[in-house]
């Protein structure tokens, strides 16, 4: 079975939501990829870096 990566993406965002912190910061604790994938679509910060969260841009 294929996964389909849109539905992965919107899971993964709903998680960040439910764990958002000050200024709106999502902790970095989900698949590399997935970040990447839902930083191009301009969902959250470049998530890529030596912080421990992203800030979510929408």
């Amino acid at each position: 079975m294929k996964l389909d990566s849109q539905k992965v993406d919107d899971a993964i965002l709903a998680l960040l939501c439910l764990g958002l912190h000050a200024e709106g910061r999502g902790w970095k604790v989900f698949d590399w990829d997935a970040l990447e994938r839902l930083y191009e679509q301009g969902s959250i910060s470049k998530p890529c870096g030596t912080a421990k969260s992203m800030l979510f841009i929408e």
